[in-house]
């Protein structure tokens, strides 16, 4: 006699840990610490007009700094956004305000979608976005992560994430329905990818794949099938 997994517990996700007012702050860390050392060692080597030497120095020395200081305000401040998802349903709040709310009781539909990053970035070259949308009238609510190339072969539900093909990659065939209905697929996805770039919401990999897991336990009516 099969037994049912057990449902996973509530969750709460603190998403967009990389900010804008923390790679703001980073910023602002580099240009202070790198003038200052700038300042500091050209003034203690006798040369006329700007010091190679302290040029180095600066940008070596506001490198570490700013490491740590990324590795510190990472821990300390948080964006205020947060994705909870219950027994009610998913839902994303600001501060306690809330953004967006799909209820369980919603018919609502995930789209998920990955896709190979191909020029460095913020990401580097060579990771895999990966995401997750989901929609219920006129709600929406989206989140994705980032993943190194080590790590997308071994997640277990990368089979349900669609590749999102580069515009223009596919010639179709009018009379050809395996390629209308992959055109079809491919505009859902770029509409999805669209509401990512405007109110998606970043997780760490691990809450990624712990929200996907936790989707697919208590709400698998809304989620795809692996094809």
């Amino acid at each position: 006699m099969s037994t049912q997994p057990p449902v996973l517990d509530d969750a709460v996700f603190q998403v967009d840990r990389e900010h804008s007012g923390l790679r703001l702050a980073v910023l602002a860390t580099f240009v202070v610490v790198w003038l200052i050392v700038f300042f500091v060692v050209s003034s203690l080597i006798a040369s006329e007009g700007p010091s190679l030497l302290a040029v180095i120095v600066g940008f070596a020395v506001a490198y570490g700094a700013t490491l740590l200081a990324e590795r510190y305000l990472k821990g300390v401040w948080v964006s205020g956004r947060t994705v909870r998802i219950d027994r009610t349903g998913v839902e994303m709040l600001l501060k306690g305000q809330r953004q967006a709310q799909i209820l369980s009781e919603d018919p609502a539909r995930a789209v998920l979608w990955r896709f190979v990053i191909k020029k460095r970035a913020r990401i580097p070259k060579g990771w895999s976005m990966f995401a997750c949308a989901l929609t219920a009238e006129d709600q929406n609510l989206c989140v994705y992560t980032f993943m190194p190339p080590n790590k997308v072969d071994p997640f277990a539900r990368k089979a349900t994430f669609p590749l999102l093909e580069p515009k223009k990659s596919r010639t179709l065939n009018d009379d050809d329905r395996e390629d209308l209905r992959l055109a079809g697929e491919q505009k859902r996805l770029r509409e999805a990818e669209n509401m990512r770039w405007v109110t998606g919401a970043e997780m760490t990999q691990e809450d990624f794949i712990a929200f996907i897991d936790v989707l697919y336990q208590r709400y698998s009516e809304w989620m795809p099938t692996p094809k």
